[in-house]
């Protein structure tokens, strides 16, 4: 690791991690909210994103806890956060013209229920990005939050952005499964549990090309 990266690690350490999480009032109902912001994205997952839900969902049941289904409608929103955070240059849960919570709606998740945020940045794979919200308490209340059983996992790469990679995830207490843009219900194969002291490869020069180039479309 250069001197610089070094650095930029124990910055995002201290400052790139903030999460949010709140119960939200009775009169939002079911159903999507009447947004007027923006959510243009592709929300698939990537090798990374998929590996954070493997990692999250093994630690959860490690406590005693049901593993998070993913959402379309969250990942949706997460996708969004992290690629509005790199192209505008900015680290804060609320959008340029909009709060967090609205951009949720948006995305087209409208439920009345709790909701929860986690931001990160400068991480490139998903045990960087687990390990340091694993190690703040709030982040931490947030993945491990009993209220929850359903993420979204975003992140997104732009090399002249000032961190790099961005990480979004998105939490809720509704479970509204996950549909590709085919609409077609995608089924996660069951992942054994790792092994203590796992971490996924670090994505090498080809496979970084290929991530960034997905994330820029």
């Amino acid at each position: 690791m250069s001197a610089r990266a070094r650095v930029l690690a124990l910055l995002f350490a201290s400052v790139a991690l903030a999460s949010f999480a709140v119960a939200l009032p009775a009169g939002h109902g079911a159903g999507t909210a009447a947004g007027a912001g923006d959510c243009t994205v592709d929300p698939s997952l990537d090798s990374e994103e998929r590996a954070f839900l493997t990692l999250i969902n093994n630690y959860r049941v490690q406590n005693g806890l049901a593993p998070l289904t993913l959402s379309y409608g969250l990942s949706r929103a997460s996708a969004w956060k992290s690629k509005d955070m790199a192209a505008n240059r900015y680290f804060a849960h609320d959008d340029l013209t909009r709060t967090w919570v609205d951009r949720i709606r948006d995305c087209g998740y409208g439920y009345n229920t709790w909701l929860g945020e986690n931001i990160a940045a400068g991480y490139t794979t998903a045990q960087q990005a687990f390990d340091a919200w694993r190690n703040s308490p709030g982040h931490n209340a947030n993945m491990l939050g009993a209220n929850y059983t359903t993420i979204g996992i975003g992140r997104y790469y732009d090399a002249s952005s000032p961190y790099g990679w961005y990480w979004t995830t998105d939490f809720g207490g509704v479970s509204d499964g996950f549909v590709w843009a085919s609409d077609a219900p995608v089924t996660l194969s069951p992942v054994a549990p790792q092994p203590a002291g796992y971490a996924p490869p670090a994505l090498g020069r080809a496979a970084r090309r290929k991530a960034a180039s997905k994330h820029k479309r």
